[in-house]
């Protein structure tokens, strides 16, 4: 618990140095037209959250390359477009993560604009020209995530994820009469709560909703709607799993200010995005790429008539364990180490620990005279009888099978589940539960 404690401190204090290394570049207040913000953890949608952290130690990076097309426009009072204010706007968003403990992680994005086309909204009309900026940074995002109920052991899942948006954003020429619109110019700190499903380990379905804290502010003389302040976020994300490879995606997510809760398009930005992620499962394992586009709902600052989004992100889990003995004591138990990890509450291996596996399939091939070994899976007491009694009889199987695969005879491997009716040690205690939870490999002949 005191490393636990010690890891979010740590975070912490890493999360004051890099705001306090990177000044407020703004000279005054402004609004943004970056509206597309990516999660930082590489997760199963584009910018919804999910309520799964990082694995402890667990690290992801990548990137979004993100087009929006007219995302802000100067209209007159009935809606309709006069002129552009910001036409085109291509955004990288560049991006890091790691997981601190099972249930905290933290991560990073940084949005670059790589091209904006833009007309000043607060000039005469006969001095209006066309400026056009390359390599300006936006409000970097710091966030970090703590998750409070397990997807995979209910199959329903909670997270709080707290964020500050950064000043960091170029603001434009110097003066408040000429934004750029890529930075607030503000700290910008708010919340969001993870509300997410799990149905069949097919579709995932995820509900956001949240908090963010702007200074009131201006920023289009000529409107009197052309105003930014505290806000409601909503959003909602769908993940279809095709195959082990391939996904759909779908997201829909709104940001309307809170006293005036969706009276005005401007002021109430909504914008829909679809699009499809590719996996692999052999090589370069852990990669992903997404391609998306969508428009905006509304006429909301920085919805776009048009988005197109490519993304390509990396996410590595735990390190592996160190090596492992392995060997047959007198007692006829083959003994191991280390502990044989399980995905929370199901039957599917970690890959942490095929190295162990690996070792005992090994040791079995160099042994012939071991005829038969009895795979025991066992539980704590947590949950039904019924129900632990079936959790460890199916983790034993995947032991079973996975040795199998290794080329171990399946007549030399016997599966049985003993459930919580062999404890070890203390249930009424976590350390207890952890090593009640465990796998044994008996020697019978």
């Amino acid at each position: 618990m005191k490393s636990i404690w010690r890891n979010i401190i740590v975070a912490a204090v890493v999360v004051m140095l890099l705001t306090l290394a990177l000044p407020a570049q703004a000279k005054f207040k402004s609004a943004s037209v970056i509206r597309f913000n990516p999660t930082t953890d590489g997760g199963k949608y584009m910018s919804m959250q999910q309520s799964k952290t990082l694995e402890q130690w667990g690290w992801h990076v990548g990137g979004y390359f993100d087009y929006g097309y007219e995302p802000l426009e100067y209209a007159n009072p009935g809606g309709a477009r006069r002129r552009g204010i910001v036409d085109d706007l291509l955004v990288a968003n560049i991006q890091a993560a790691i997981g601190w403990t099972d249930w905290f992680s933290m991560g990073v994005n940084m949005p670059l604009v790589l091209w904006e086309t833009y007309y000043n909204p607060n000039a005469l009309a006969t001095a209006v020209t066309k400026q056009t900026f390359y390599g300006k940074p936006g409000d970097l995002r710091v966030e970090m995530k703590f998750k409070l109920l397990d997807i995979d052991r209910f199959g329903f899942g909670i997270a709080v994820v707290p964020y500050l948006f950064v000043p960091t954003g170029w603001s434009g020429t110097g003066t408040p009469t000429s934004p750029s619109f890529v930075g607030t110019g503000m700290w910008s700190p708010g919340g969001t709560v993870v509300f997410d499903g799990n149905i069949k380990d097919r579709v995932f379905l995820t509900l956001n909703v949240g908090y963010r804290y702007y200074e009131r502010t201006q920023y289009d003389a000529n409107n009197a709607n052309a105003y930014i302040d505290d806000t409601l976020n909503l959003g909602a994300g769908i993940n279809v799993r095709i195959n082990d490879s391939w996904a759909i995606l779908g997201e829909i997510y709104s940001e309307t200010v809170l006293k005036n809760l969706y009276k005005n398009e401007l002021q109430s930005p909504t914008e829909f995005l679809v699009g499809g992620r590719w996996t692999p499962q052999s090589k370069a394992k852990g990669l992903g790429v997404t391609l998306a586009g969508g428009r905006g709902i509304t006429r909301g600052i920085g919805n776009p008539d048009f988005r197109a989004i490519v993304g390509v992100n990396y996410t590595r889990g735990a390190p592996p364990p160190p090596p492992v003995a392995v060997e047959v004591k007198a007692e006829e138990k083959i003994v191991i180490t280390q502990k044989i990890h399980f995905e929370f509450d199901r039957a599917t291996i970690r890959p942490i620990s095929f190295p162990i596996l690996d070792d005992v399939a090994s040791l079995l091939a160099r042994n012939p005279q071991i005829a038969h070994v009895r795979i025991e899976g066992h539980t704590d007491w947590i949950g039904s009888d019924a129900y632990n009694q079936n959790l460890s009889q199916r983790r034993a199987e995947s032991v079973r099978k996975y040795l199998i695969q290794k080329g171990i005879a399946p007549d030399r491997l016997i599966a049985t589940g003993f459930g919580e009716t062999r404890p070890i040690a203390d249930n009424n205690t976590v350390l207890g539960r952890a090593k009640n939870r465990r796998v044994e490999f008996t020697v019978l002949d």
